[in-house]
């Protein structure tokens, strides 16, 4: 039920799901990232995508409260430095009748490290110092990648529940779990719930719950 709605997206990078959306649903859609990249120039010459530089979670955007149809974000919010700032954010800028679709890692996930392509063992942010990662990788800065915010399902529950949203949709991510890497560090990884370290991404909808 996208087809021309006026949506926010944010963590919008290189805006191929901001163009995707244009062109193929015919949506209005404002991109804002915290870091401009080099093709917006190209991509803002489209009447309907304006791009904005600013972190939501501060609220410097100058957009319009209740302005949207829709909000979506793809993978983006688990590196917000300030999750809640910028749900709360969005509650601001969804229309009563919105939906916000959001897709987002798990940090006590195997991959929340983002280094599965230079370290082969599963939670290594979990299991290793910084240190103990930046040897084992051979990376010797880790990267805004690497500092991902600690929230679990719970937490995100907690925070949909507190500014008034329900969700709609709920589907989640769970890949291989490793029993034998498990069992040999489970004097570290024993400590969190087996659920957590199973459960890489999630993606829900959310919509205002009008009845509370």
């Amino acid at each position: 039920d996208m087809r021309g709605k006026r949506v926010l997206e944010i963590g919008c990078q290189y805006g191929d799901t901001t163009k995707a959306l244009v062109e193929k649903y015919d949506c209005e859609v404002v991109g804002i990232d915290t870091m401009a990249q080099n093709n917006w120039d190209e991509l803002g010459a489209n009447p309907n995508i304006t791009l904005l530089e600013a972190d939501i979670s501060k609220g410097h955007h100058k957009l319009l409260e209740n302005s949207f149809d829709r909000i979506v974000s793809f993978v983006v919010w688990e590196h917000i430095r300030h999750p809640y700032s910028a749900l709360a954010q969005c509650q601001k800028l969804l229309k009563p009748d919105g939906k916000k679709w959001l897709y987002a890692n798990l940090y006590r996930s195997a991959v929340a490290s983002h280094l599965t392509w230079a370290i082969p063992e599963p939670w290594p942010h979990l299991t290793m110092s910084p240190a103990e990662v930046k040897e084992k990788s051979n990376i010797k800065e880790l990267g805004w990648y690497y500092w991902v915010n600690k929230l679990t399902y719970q937490q995100y529950l907690f925070y949909f529940r507190h500014l008034g949203f329900y969700i709609t949709w709920e589907y989640f991510i769970q890949k291989f779990f490793d029993e034998k890497y498990y069992m040999e560090n489970e004097k570290v990884l024993g400590l969190y719930p087996e659920w957590d370290l199973k459960t890489d991404f999630f993606q829900v909808v959310l919509e205002f719950d009008h009845e509370h």
